[in-house]
C-alpha cells in the first residue's frame, strides 16, 4: 500500500513539473528531427553513391564487406555516430531531470556543457553496456526513452506471424526471452545514471544498480506502471473526446464541420506532443525519483558552480512582440498545414493483390485450385512465388523448406521440378499438387488472371538465374502484362537492366531511411513501419507503392488514405468489400482518426 501511495504522489509530481521539462525535451526532439536526422541520412546516401551502391539492404552488405572498404569504414563512422548522438540525447534529459529534481534552473548553455562533458568520459565499456541496454534490452522489454533515431527500430508484423505461426516452442523461448530482458531493464536501470551523474566506473555501476534494486523490483515496475498506465489513460481519454466533440459537430453542425476539424487536429497535435515529453522524460524521472529518495542522488556537479552566475532575464515589451509575432505565424502555418491535410481526397483506390494466390484460406498456398478459385474474386494481380529448382527449372513455392507444406525435410533447390511436381501441399484441411512456374502460367493465361510473380533467390541458385528466367519468359510475361518483384535487391535492378519493359518492384521488409535509389517501378513495403512520408517520396521518385500484408478493414482504410498504390492481401473479398464501402469521401473524425494511427 506504501510502495502505491508514493507511486500515486510521484504520478502527480511527474505531471505537475511538465513545464519544466518542455523546454529541454522540445529542443532535443527538434534539432534530432530537422537537425541530425536529414544530416545522417545524407551523409549516409551520399557514401553509398561514392561506393555506387544505390541502397543499403542484407544482400549488398557481402559486396561492401568484400569490395569497398572506404565505404564500410565511413559507415562504421557513421553507426557510431548515430550511437554518441543517442548516448548524448540520453544524458542531456537525464541532466535535464536531475536538476529539475534538485529545484536548480540551468541555463541551455550550461546544460549542453555539462552534457558534453560528459561525452568526454565515454569508455568502450560504456558504449558496450549502452548498446546493450539501448539496441536490446530496453526495445524488447518495452521501456525505453522517445529517441527519434531509434523511433524505426520495431518488429514487423510479418517476424511476430512467424513467431505465433502455430511454434510453441518459439513463442514459449521468446515469452521468456521477454521476461528476462524486462527483469534485466529494471534491475540495471541505474548503471548509466550513476556512470552519469556520479562518474562510477562501468563495473561498480552495474553492480551497484544490481544491489540496489535487489528487493526493489516490483516499486520500480509499480512506478512504470503507474506513470506510464497514467500517460496512457491521458493520451487516450483526451483523444477520445476531441474525436467524440468532431463527431458530434458533424451530425449537428455539419457547416462547421472543417473549422473544429481544424481545431480539434491542432489540439491532437499539442496532446501527441505532452505525449512525446511524458513518454520521454518518464523513465528519467522515475529513476531519478529513487535515486533521490534512497539517497544515492549525487550533489549538484562543480562544473555547475564554476559557470557565471546568469541574471535572470526580463520579459520586455519587445520580447512579447516578438515572441507573439512567432506564435501567430506557427499557428498560420499549422493552420495551414492542418486545413491542406482535412481537405484533400480522401483515399485514393488501390490495386488488389491476393497474397500467395488464396483468399480467405480457400486452397493451398501457390497451387492452381487456389488460383481458379481466387480468380473468381477478380483480384488485379494474384500474388505467387517461384524459386529454382535443382535442374534449373522454376517451381511454384514459397517456403524454403518443403517439410511444413508437403512433410519433405529438403529446399525446393535439392529437387529436381519432376520430383517437386510429384509432391503433394496440404494446408487448410486441403491439398493439392505442387506445380511448374509454366503450369501455372499457363492457368493464369486461361483464366485472363495477372500475375504478380515473387522471385525467391537462394545463395544455391545459378549464377545466371535473371538471363534464365528472361530468356524463358519473356514473352508471356509481357504479352499477359504480369509484374515482378523480389527481395533481393541485386535481382530487382538486374531484371530492370536486363529487360526494360518488366514492370519490376523491390520488396523492403522496413522503413528505416526512405525509398532506396533504384531502377524498380514500384516498392512493396511491409505495412507497420509503412507512412505517407514514405509513399509521398517514392510517389515524387515515380515509384508505386504496393502495402503487404494486409488483412483487417481499419488497416487497408488507412493505408487508402496514405494514397498506396496496391494492398496484398491473405483476404481479397474484405479488401474488395472495404473498396467498395470506405472509397466514398471520409468524414473529418475518419481523417482525424488516421492522423493520430499514422502519425510520423
Amino acid at each position: 500500500m506504501k510502495y502505491l501511495k508514493n507511486s500515486v504522489k510521484n504520478m502527480i509530481d511527474f505531471f505537475a513539473g511538465t513545464s519544466a521539462y518542455l523546454r529541454d525535451v522540445l529542443l532535443m526532439h527538434g534539432f534530432m528531427l530537422f537537425v541530425l536526422l536529414p544530416l545522417l541520412a545524407s551523409s549516409t546516401r551520399f557514401i553509398l553513391k561514392q561506393g555506387k551502391i544505390n541502397y543499403l539492404s542484407y544482400d549488398t552488405l557481402p559486396i561492401i564487406f568484400a569490395k569497398h572498404p572506404g565505404v564500410l569504414i565511413a559507415l562504421i563512422i557513421v553507426l557510431v555516430a548515430i550511437v554518441i548522438c543517442v548516448f548524448f540525447e540520453f544524458t542531456f534529459l537525464l541532466l535535464s531531470i536531475f536538476f529539475i529534481k534538485k529545484r536548480q534552473s540551468i541555463s541551455l548553455t550550461n546544460l549542453l556543457r555539462g552534457t558534453l562533458l560528459q561525452l568526454k568520459k565515454i569508455r568502450f565499456s560504456t558504449i558496450l553496456f549502452f548498446l546493450f541496454y539501448f539496441f536490446l534490452v530496453l526495445p524488447l522489454s518495452g521501456l525505453g526513452f522517445n529517441s527519434d533515431l531509434l523511433a524505426k527500430i520495431k518488429i514487423p508484423a510479418f517476424i511476430m506471424d512467424f513467431i505465433f505461426a502455430n511454434r510453441v516452442t518459439i513463442i514459449a523461448l521468446v515469452a521468456l526471452s521477454y521476461l528476462l530482458f524486462f527483469y534485466l531493464s529494471i534491475r540495471l536501470i541505474f548503471a548509466l545514471p550513476e556512470m552519469i551523474l556520479r562518474d562510477v566506473p562501468f563495473r561498480q555501476a552495474v553492480k551497484e544498480s544490481w544491489r540496489s534494486t535487489k528487493n526493489h523490483f516490483f516499486r520500480i515496475l509499480g512506478q512504470f506502471i503507474v506513470i506510464g498506465g497514467s500517460i496512457l489513460l491521458f493520451f487516450i481519454f483526451s483523444t477520445t473526446v476531441i474525436l467524440s466533440a468532431q463527431a458530434i459537430i458533424e451530425t449537428t453542425f455539419p457547416n462547421y464541420a472543417l473549422a473544429s476539424a481544424v481545431i480539434g487536429m491542432t489540439l491532437l497535435q499539442f496532446i501527441l506532443l505532452l505525449n512525446i515529453v511524458f513518454s520521454t522524460v518518464g523513465i528519467f524521472y522515475i529513476t531519478i525519483d529513487y535515486m533521490d529518495d534512497e539517497g544515492f542522488l549525487p550533489d549538484l556537479p562543480q562544473w555547475f558552480f564554476d559557470q557565471p552566475k546568469q541574471q535572470k532575464k526580463e520579459w520586455t515589451a519587445l520580447k512579447v512582440s516578438g515572441f507573439a509575432f512567432v506564435a501567430v505565424i506557427f499557428g498560420i502555418g499549422v493552420g495551414t498545414y492542418n486545413t491542406e491535410f482535412l481537405s484533400k481526397p480522401s483515399v485514393t483506390e488501390p490495386l488488389t493483390l491476393s497474397h500467395r494466390g488464396v483468399d480467405a484460406n480457400n486452397g493451398v498456398q501457390n497451387t492452381l485450385p487456389a488460383l481458379v478459385k481466387t480468380s473468381l474474386e477478380h483480384p488485379n494481380y494474384i500474388e505467387m512465388d517461384v524459386q529454382e529448382t535443382k535442374d534449373k527449372q522454376f517451381v511454384v513455392m514459397h517456403d524454403f523448406n518443403l517439410k511444413k507444406l508437403t512433410g519433405v525435410d529438403k529446399r525446393p533447390n535439392q529437387l529436381t521440378l519432376a520430383e517437386l511436381t510429384k509432391l503433394t501441399a496440404k494446408e487448410n484441411g486441403m491439398e493439392a499438387k505442387v506445380c511448374s512456374f509454366d503450369e501455372y502460367l499457363a492457368k493464369a493465361k486461361e483464366l485472363k488472371q495477372k500475375l504478380l510473380i515473387e522471385i525467391k533467390t537462394t545463395p544455391q541458385d545459378s549464377p545466371d538465374l535473371v538471363d534464365h528466367f528472361i530468356d524463358k519468359y519473356r514473352s508471356i510475361i509481357l504479352s499477359e502484362k504480369h509484374i515482378i518483384q523480389t527481395l533481393t535487391f541485386n535481382t530487382a535492378t538486374e531484371l530492370k537492366e536486363k529487360e526494360p519493359d518488366f514492370y519490376v518492384g523491390y520488396i523492403l521488409p522496413f522503413n528505416i531511411v526512405g525509398p532506396p535509389v533504384s531502377n524498380v517501378d514500384f516498392f512493396t513495403m511491409e505495412y507497420t513501419t509503412l507512412n505517407q512520408n514514405f509513399i509521398s517520396a517514392a510517389h515524387n521518385d515515380g515509384k508505386k507503392v504496393y502495402a503487404w500484408t494486409i488483412n483487417d478493414e481499419d488497416t487497408m482504410t488507412r493505408m487508402m488514405f496514405y494514397g498506396v498504390d496496391g494492398i496484398v492481401t491473405d483476404e481479397l473479398k474484405l479488401l474488395n468489400e472495404t473498396i467498395k464501402t470506405d472509397l466514398d469521401e471520409l468524414i473529418y473524425s475518419d481523417k482525424l482518426i488516421h492522423f493520430v494511427i499514422g502519425i510520423g
